[in-house]
C-alpha cells in the first residue's frame, strides 16, 4: 500500500480494551508520523484538546464517554477533523447517530488492516493538502467530504428489502412517497428500484448489465456490488418526492441477512449540498467550455483509481483522443465554430461511457478517458466505437470532424505520467498513419 500521506500525520487512537489497543497501536505506529493513544472516550477528548491530532480513530463502545459522545464533543471544537469510528454495530440507529455526530467514516469489526490503512491514507492526503494551504483544493475537498460524511442530516429515508418486497420502511420513507404503509408502495411503483430516476449523473437500475433479463434476486446482488464499487461521490440517486420535485440523496447499502438476502438502504437528502457543490465544482473542477471534468479533477480521480488498482489488481486502461487537423479547422471556419465542435464532441462522449468511467478535457482539442476495470482490447473496441460516432456527428460544415486515439493499459508501477506518455506515443502513431484511427502502446 502507498503510505505517502499517512507518514505525515499525527493520529489519535482511542480504545478501551487494553489487549486490542496494544496490538493495533504497534501496527499503526509503524505507518504514522506520531501516534497518540487514549484508553477511553474521556481520555481521548482530553488528548485531543492537548495534542490536536490530524485524524482520530476510535472505538464506539467505551466507558465514561463512548465513541459517538466523544465525537460530538470534538465536533463542537472542530467541524472538519476526520473521525473514523470502529464498531461492531450495523443497525440503522447507529448509522443515524454516527451521521448526526459528523463522523467521516466507520469500519466494522473485525478490522481489515488493508482497508483501515487505505482509509487512513485517503484522509491523510486531505489533511496534508490542507496543511500546505492549497486554498482551492481545500475548498473542494471540504465539499467532497460533505457528501462522504453525510452531514447536516435531519432524517434519513431507511428501508429493508430483498428487491422483491419491502420488509421495513421508516416514517421518512412513507412521508416522502406520501403512502400510508409499505403495502401501499406497489400502487405507485412496480419494482423497488423504480424509485431511482434514470439520469446519467445518478445511480439507477439500468446501470446493471442486462437489467431487463435478470430477476429481483440477481438484481439485489448486482446492485449491491455496483454501489460498493463506485467512488463515494458517485453513490447518489435522484428521486421524485410527493410534490413531484426532484431530490438528490446519498445512498448507502449493506447486507443485513445473507440467507434471506435482505439489504438495508439509507438515503440522506443532499439536495441543497449537491446544488452548492455543483456550483463550486463547475468553477474548480469543470472545463468552462465543454462542462467536462478538467485536468485537475482527472488527476485527482486517477489517484483514487490507482489506489484501487494496486489494492485489488483490477485492470485499468486509458485513452487520449485528439481532434484531427483542428488548427486548420479553426483557421478555416473560425474559433467559434471550433468551440461548437469541442462542445458537441464532449456531449457525444457521455452516453457512450459507463458511469464508472472517467473522462475529461485535457486541454485544447485533446480529451482523456479512463476506462475503469477494463482490459486493453475492450478499451480499444470502445475507443473505435466512439471514434466512429464522432465521425458521424452532424454539423453544418462541409467537412466531417474526426479524432485519433492513443490507448494503453496500466502496468505495474505506472504513474499517470508514464501511462499518459504511452497513450501519447500511440496517439502520435495514429496521426502518422493517416488520422481518424485508434492505435495502442
Amino acid at each position: 500500500m502507498d503510505s505517502k500521506y499517512i507518514k505525515k500525520i499525527n493520529l489519535l487512537y482511542v480504545e478501551d480494551e487494553e489487549s486490542v489497543r496494544e496490538i493495533l497501536s504497534k501496527k499503526l505506529e509503524r505507518f504514522v508520523k506520531e501516534l497518540y493513544v487514549a484508553k477511553d472516550g474521556e481520555d481521548g477528548y482530553s488528548k485531543y484538546l492537548e495534542l490536536k491530532p490530524d485524524i482520530i480513530l476510535t472505538d464506539i463502545t467505551m466507558p465514561k464517554l463512548n465513541g459517538i459522545e466523544m465525537s460530538k464533543k470534538i465536533r463542537e471544537d472542530n467541524k472538519t477533523i476526520p473521525i473514523i469510528i470502529i464498531s461492531a454495530h450495523s443497525d440503522s440507529n447507529f448509522l443515524i447517530d454516527a451521521i448526526d455526530c459528523g463522523i467521516t467514516s466507520y469500519l466494522l469489526k473485525p478490522i481489515n488492516k488493508n482497508k483501515l490503512l487505505d482509509l487512513l491514507e485517503v484522509n491523510a492526503k486531505n489533511v496534508y493538502l490542507d496543511k500546505i494551504n492549497i486554498l482551492q483544493q481545500k475548498k473542494i475537498e471540504e465539499q467532497q467530504s460533505i457528501l462522504q460524511n453525510i452531514i447536516n442530516v435531519e432524517q434519513n429515508i431507511s428501508f429493508v428489502t430483498d428487491f422483491k418486497s419491502l420488509s421495513f420502511v421508516n416514517n421518512a420513507f412513507l412521508n416522502f412517497f406520501d403512502i400510508e404503509s409499505k403495502e401501499k408502495f406497489g400502487e405507485k411503483f412496480e419494482n423497488i428500484e423504480d424509485i431511482f430516476i434514470e439520469n446519467i449523473d445518478y445511480v439507477h437500475k439500468k446501470l446493471i448489465n442486462n437489467y431487463s433479463e435478470i430477476d429481483n434476486q440477481s438484481f439485489g446482488k448486482d446492485f449491491f456490488e455496483v454501489i460498493n464499487n463506485l467512488n463515494a461521490e458517485k453513490r447518489v440517486v435522484l428521486l421524485f418526492d410527493k410534490n413531484n420535485d426532484k431530490k438528490s440523496f446519498y445512498l448507502t447499502i449493506s447486507i443485513i441477512d445473507n440467507d434471506k438476502e435482505l439489504y438495508l438502504i439509507n438515503l440522506t437528502d443532499i439536495t441543497s449540498i449537491k446544488n452548492e457543490r455543483y456550483s463550486i465544482e463547475q468553477k474548480a473542477y469543470h472545463d468552462g467550455l465543454t462542462n467536462l471534468y478538467n485536468r485537475h479533477k482527472f488527476n485527482e480521480l486517477f489517484e483514487i483509481e490507482l489506489a484501487r488498482v494496486k489494492r485489488y489488481k483490477h485492470p485499468l486502461s486509458m485513452a487520449v483522443l485528439d481532434i484531427d487537423n483542428f488548427k486548420i479547422f479553426n483557421d478555416t471556419y473560425g474559433h467559434l465554430k471550433g468551440d461548437e465542435i469541442l462542445i458537441k464532441i464532449g456531449n457525444s462522449l457521455n452516453p457512450q461511457l459507463r458511469i464508472t468511467d472517467i473522462f475529461a478535457r485535457w486541454g485544447g482539442e485533446e480529451f482523456v478517458i479512463l476506462f475503469i476495470e477494463t482490459k486493453l482490447e475492450n478499451a480499444i473496441q470502445c475507443s473505435n466505437n466512439i471514434r466512429k460516432n464522432i465521425e458521424n456527428l452532424e454539423n453544418d460544415l462541409d467537412t466531417k470532424v474526426t479524432v485519433s486515439f492513443g490507448v494503453s493499459e496500466y502496468k505495474d508501477n505506472d504513474t499517470l505520467e508514464s501511462l499518459f506518455a504511452r497513450c501519447d506515443k500511440a496517439l502520435y502513431s495514429a496521426k502518422e498513419k493517416g488520422r481518424n484511427r485508434v492505435e495502442f502502446s
